[in-house]
């Protein structure tokens, strides 16, 4: 980059805002807090990768990565995720 990054007024009250309201807090998140919001991220991604799910190889091969993922990192509703997406397999197949 040629030029340092910069901030707009709206950004930099922004960024003041949180800090202040961190402080006040005595520090930031928890880790405990941060991994259960990212672990229901991650669910909802899965979830939504599913229904958007058409059959294709390239699809098929990003979901099982998505899959194998999640459950190494501890997703709870994986099975019931593989569950779903097997079935919606079964009924294309029928189609």
């Amino acid at each position: 980059m040629s030029r340092p990054f910069t901030v707009t007024r709206n950004e930099a009250r922004e960024l003041k805002r949180r800090s202040g309201k961190l402080r006040r807090q005595g520090g930031g998140i928890p880790h405990a807090v941060a991994r259960r919001e990212w672990l229901a991220q991650m669910e909802r991604e899965l979830r939504a990768m599913v229904r958007g799910y058409d059959g294709s190889a390239r699809k098929a091969r990003e979901l099982l990565e998505a899959l194998l993922v999640a459950e190494a990192e501890g997703v709870a509703a994986v099975a019931e995720i593989r569950h779903r997406l097997a079935s919606k397999v079964v009924k294309k197949r029928a189609a």
